[in-house]
């Protein structure tokens, strides 16, 4: 059976929504619109003051830092529930999302934004950070951004308990809409629906190994002359996605795959996972150019989903079968022994660690100038104290790691403007235990993993995650720990401006003893005169 299509318009009269949002947003004093899950308007967006429009939407910049950031709450929304709080990435304002879910089916996401909340906003030298990035000028859009009034979060929440329950009565009503058009369409028996099922990947919705099977003999047996392509197909990362993140992970990177799989795919066409990881297609009346073309097709769109924090990859074998020469399975095993060999090429130009620190700087979890500068500082120094360079090029992969273990907190954490609560610190704690065990897992970091442990540990023996004290830390990490210091002084980020060597130096020194090996300190500053 067909997965049924939703299409909104069908469901719901769009000029009287279209009226509602209008009124709504001037009401609430909040921009809404309404997206489809791909982040197509459905009907225009409704705006209370129009700083998106006027500001933002003048650069590229802008365009497209707004787009994203509409997208990601889309997700969030349909995959975290709703509503789903995130700050704005291109305007520095608050955003949320609420999903609009018809059968099951998540068919729109009402945004609602362009809110300043009481407490949560940036400064103003945050707002031009944001303000240059983008391109625009710093004096309109401070202007402009504080024509908005500020918000209570008190009265955002009201707004979105109010949008929500328009949003569950637009997912009741069109679900009674949709149920009589479904009840006056279906065609198909039972039987029909359980034989269909029995031939489907539970998890992904392709087909199964049980349906490519008796494709692939009934296409051999055929006596036609018809021409057969032969794909294999396997998913990169899916054990270390497994290992490190979970298998619900795992199980979201495959769905998310296979759905490109299915798009790019010919109607006629038998796309199956076939167990694991495992992918193979058959393709009847297409030359091999054509299979080819579809394979690099799944493979930008891979590229260009950046949802999980391992890049979505997949590795692509197709051969054409000969007739005359070998069996339809001996076709399969050559496009087999191809797929192997692009997986181990797209294995050596890959780097799963760089992956996850854009996704860090994405979040603003790390800024990539202070991480860039410390991993340099971190391996001169070492270098000057005597170590060689071996050690100091491991310091200098371990400086650029040490915070990895990050990636495993949730995206809006370090976006919220208030304390963190006990429970938050020691997420943020378990952060280098989590980091520690990611770095096992590569071959270019399971030596300095050790490191990577100890760089948060103090030398008053006052910290985490083991408490170590004085000499049980590892050189190497309190050379990371203090440099990790001084470079987020030293540094400036959209965060925060640095404050300036001399003053650095001081808190190096009234923290010797207590954060930092006291020797250490007074060599590092030696190091520092004699540098440029």
């Amino acid at each position: 059976m067909e997965e049924q299509t939703y299409h909104f318009e069908d469901i719901f009269e769009l000029e009287a929504l279209q009226k509602l949002m209008d009124a709504l947003a001037q009401a609430f004093e909040v921009g809404i619109g309404i997206r489809t899950p791909a982040g197509k308007r459905i009907i225009k967006d409704s705006f209370y003051l129009h700083f998106c429009s006027d500001v933002i939407w003048n650069t590229e910049t802008g365009k497209h830092q707004c787009a994203r950031s509409d997208q990601d709450i889309i997700t969030a929304a349909y995959e975290e529930g709703s509503p789903c709080i995130r700050r704005c990435q291109s305007g520095g304002l608050t955003d949320a999302g609420i999903r609009i879910v018809i059968d099951g089916k998540h068919i729109a996401t009402i945004l609602v934004g362009q809110v300043r909340l009481e407490g949560e906003q940036p400064t103003e030298e945050e707002y031009r950070e944001i303000a240059r990035n983008l391109g625009v000028d710093e004096e309109v859009y401070l202007r402009k951004i504080e024509e908005y009034p500020v918000m209570t979060r008190e009265k955002f929440d009201h707004i979105l308990e109010a949008l929500t329950l328009i949003a569950d009565q637009l997912s009741a009503l069109g679900y009674s809409n949709l149920h009589q058009k479904q009840q006056i369409g279906r065609l198909e028996s039972n039987e029909t629906v359980l034989q269909d099922l029995a031939d489907k990947d539970a998890l992904t919705g392709l087909w199964n190994r049980r349906k490519f099977e008796t494709a692939r003999a009934m296409c051999e047996e055929t006596k036609e002359d018809v021409r057969v392509i032969m794909v294999s197909a396997d998913a990169n990362n899916l054990k270390l996605t497994n290992d490190i993140f979970g298998h619900e992970a795992g199980d979201k990177m495959l769905r998310y795959i296979a759905k490109k799989l299915a798009t790019q795919a010919g109607d006629d066409w038998i796309v199956a996972r076939c167990g694991g990881d495992e992918f193979q297609i058959l393709m009847q009346n297409v030359p091999l150019k054509a299979a080819k073309d579809f394979c690099n097709r799944v493979t930008n769109s891979c590229k260009n989903d950046k949802r999980l924090n391992f890049p979505q990859s997949i590795a692509f074998g197709a051969a054409e079968w000969d007739r005359e020469s070998e069996t339809l399975l001996e076709c399969f095993q050559r496009a087999d022994k191809l797929m192997y060999a692009h997986k181990k090429e797209m294995k050596q130009r890959e780097n799963l660690l760089d992956y996850i620190l854009e996704k860090l700087y994405d979040r603003c979890y790390l800024y990539r100038g202070n991480i860039e500068a410390e991993s340099e500082v971190a391996y001169g120094f070492a270098r000057y104290i005597g170590l060689d360079e071996e050690r100091a090029s491991q310091v200098r992969i371990a400086a650029r790691y040490q915070d990895i273990g990050l990636v495993m907190l949730p995206e809006n954490f370090v976006m919220r403007g208030r304390s963190r609560t006990p429970e938050e610190f020691e997420a943020i704690k378990h952060h280098v235990t989590n980091g520690y065990n990611m770095a096992l897992q590569f071959e270019n970091t399971h030596l300095i993993a050790k490191y990577i442990l100890a760089a948060h540990e103090n030398w008053d023996g006052n910290s985490y995650p083991k408490g170590l004290k004085g000499t049980e830390i590892p050189v190497e990490s309190r050379i990371i720990r203090m440099v990790n210091n001084y470079c987020n002084w030293v540094v400036p980020n959209a965060k925060k401006a640095d404050i300036g060597k001399e003053a650095a130096v001081q808190r190096l020194r009234a923290q010797a003893g207590i954060m930092f090996d006291p020797e250490m300190v007074e060599s590092f500053v030696a190091f520092l005169d004699k540098e440029p």
